[in-house]
C-alpha cells in the first residue's frame, strides 16, 4: 500500500516539473527579454542592428530600448 502512494507521488512530481518546463519553454519564446538575454540598452542596441533578427522581435526590442 505504501509502494502504491509513494509511486503516485513519484508520478505527480514529475508531471509538475515537466509541466513548468513547458510554461517556461513557452514564456521564453514569447518575451524577448529572456529570449535574447537583454539585460541593458546597450545589448538592446547592438541587437537592433543584427540583420538576423526578425522584425517582429525588432519592434519588440525597440520598446524596450526607447521605454529605457
Amino acid at each position: 500500500m505504501i509502494y502504491i502512494l509513494l509511486a503516485i507521488v513519484a508520478v505527480i512530481q514529475i508531471a509538475i516539473f515537466i509541466m513548468a518546463r513547458r510554461i517556461r519553454k513557452r514564456e521564453k519564446e514569447n518575451n524577448v527579454l529572456l529570449k535574447y538575454n537583454i539585460k541593458t540598452r546597450q545589448k538592446a542596441w547592438q541587437l537592433l542592428a543584427d540583420p538576423d533578427i526578425p522584425d517582429g522581435d525588432k519592434r519588440k526590442i525597440r520598446e524596450y530600448y526607447d521605454a529605457s
